[in-house]
C-alpha cells in the first residue's frame, strides 16, 4: 500500500552558517523522514537508520560532520539529553529532553526538568528575594551531543578531541523559567517556588569545534483538536559513569493526536500542567519531560512535553506560542530575536503549519 502524506513523519531543518560580517544566515533547508524499525508500530518507535546528507554543499559550515550520517544520529543534532552534575559526582544524571530552537545554541525543553536537582535533593537552594534563589555552585547543567563515528578516520588533520569523541558534553551559559515563590502560611517553612508555565529557555556555550548548533523550527502558529502530534525524546535513559563512560541514549518517536486545547489554563486552572497547554493521546515514558512536539505536518514545533499519565496514551505539552513574546534575555523576546536575525531561528511562514 503506497503510504500517504498523513502517515508520513519528518521532520523539517535548517542548516545555518556566519556570513562574511559574523551574521548567521540560512545555508540549506533539509526533511528527514522518520520511519519505524522493524519489530515497532508507527505509533511507538525506535528510528530505522537511513544514511542521509543535508546539504549538498557544506561550504564553510564549522563542522560539515555533523551534516551527514545516519538518520539517528542527524536527529540528535536538535533533540538532545538534558544533564546535571555536581563536581564530586560519580555520574552524570540524565534528566530530561531538550532541543535546539537556534543555531547560536538557543535551547528549550521543560521547567520542571531544570527543578530537578531541588526536587530530588542534590543541590543547595538559597532564596536571595521573593522571586530569585540561587542553585548551588557546583551545580551544573549541559546537552550531550553525539559525535560523527565518520571523524575517528577522517583523511585528513584534526583536533584529537574530535576523532576520540563518541559524544560531546555542552554546558549551559544560563536558563530561564517562568515562576514565582509562594509564601506558606506556616512560619516555619519555607516559600515554594510554583511554576507558571511548565517551558524554559536555556542557552548552551557555543563550541568552536562543533560550530552551528542544528535548531527545529518555532514560531506563532496555532493548533487544533484532531492534529497530529508527534513527540521525539530520550526515554528511561540511565545515568551516566564519568571518566570514560560511552553510552548512547536512543530517541523515541511517539506519534498521537491533539485531544484538548487548554489555552487559558493560567486563570482557569483545568489542569495541573503548568500553563497555557494541550492534551494529546501518545504513550511518554519518563525522561521525555521537555521533547518537541510537532503537530501537524511536522515543519513548525508548537509544543514541549510536559506530563503523561503511567500506563496511558495521555500527555500534556505547553504551549510554545505564548512565550515568544516574554522577556528571555534582557527585554529581548524570542519574536525580537526571529526579526532581529541575531541567534539563527528561522522564521517559517505559510498555512498548514
Amino acid at each position: 500500500m503506497e503510504k500517504t502524506q498523513e502517515d508520513s513523519i519528518g521532520i523539517l531543518k535548517t542548516i545555518w552558517k556566519k556570513n562574511e560580517t559574523g551574521v548567521w544566515a540560512s545555508h540549506d533547508l533539509k526533511g528527514i523522514d522518520l520511519k519505524p524499525r522493524e519489530g515497532f508500530t508507527k505509533d511507538y518507535f525506535k528510528i530505522e537508520n537511513e544514511i542521509t546528507l543535508m546539504t549538498q554543499s557544506p561550504g564553510e559550515i564549522m563542522n560539515f560532520f555533523a551534516t551527514f550520517g545516519t538518520t539517528e544520529f542527524l536527529v540528535r543534532q536538535s533533540i538532545v539529553p538534558i544533564v546535571a552534575w555536581n563536581d564530586d559526582d560519580a555520574e552524570i544524571r540524565t534528566i530530561g529532553t531538550g532541543f535546539f530552537i537556534s543555531a547560536s545554541g538557543l535551547l528549550m525543553t521543560a521547567a520542571h526538568v531544570l527543578r530537578d536537582p531541588v526536587d530530588e535533593n542534590y543541590t543547595s537552594v538559597t532564596y536571595v528575594d521573593k522571586n530569585l534563589h540561587r542553585l548551588g555552585e557546583n551545580l551544573h547543567f549541559g546537552i550531550l551531543l553525539p559525535a560523527n563515528p565518520a571523524m575517528a578516520n577522517a583523511p585528513f588533520e584534526m583536533h584529537p578531541v574530535m576523532r576520540e569523541a563518541k559524544w560531546f558534553m555542552c554546558p549551559f551559559e544560563w536558563t530561564t523559567h517562568w515562576g514565582k515563590n509562594v509564601e506558606s502560611p506556616l512560619l516555619h517553612q519555607k516559600p515554594e517556588f510554583k511554576l507558571d508555565l511548565d517551558v524554559a529557555v536555556c542557552k548552551v556555550a557555543e563550541q568552536s569545534l562543533i560550530g552551528p548548533y542544528q535548531p527545529l523550527n518555532i514560531g506563532l502558529h496555532n493548533l487544533k483538536v484532531g492534529d497530529r502530534a508527534v513527540a521525539i525524546g530520550y526515554p528511561e535513559m540511565r545515568n551516566i559513569r564519568r571518566g570514560g563512560d560511552d553510552y548512547q541514549p536512543e530517541l523515541v518517536v511517539s506519534v498521537g493526536s491533539v485531544t484538548n486545547i487548554l489555552a487559558d489554563n493560567m486563570t482557569e486552572k483545568q489542569n495541573t500542567t503548568p500553563g497555557p497547554n494541550f492534551e494529546f493521546n501518545a504513550k511518554i515514558p519518563g525522561k521525555m519531560s521537555g521533547s518537541p512536539i510537532l503537530v501537524g505536518g511536522g515543519i513548525i514545533t508548537k509544543g514541549v512535553v510536559s506530563r503523561s499519565w503511567q500506563d496511558e496514551n495521555h500527555a500534556s505539552g505547553c504551549l510554545i506560542a505564548p512565550i515568544m513574546n516574554l522577556p528571555i534575555v534582557g527585554e529581548k523576546s524570542l519574536v525580537d530575536m526571529i526579526k532581529a536575525g541575531e541567534e539563527g531561528i528561522a522564521q517559517i511562514m505559510g498555512v498548514g503549519l
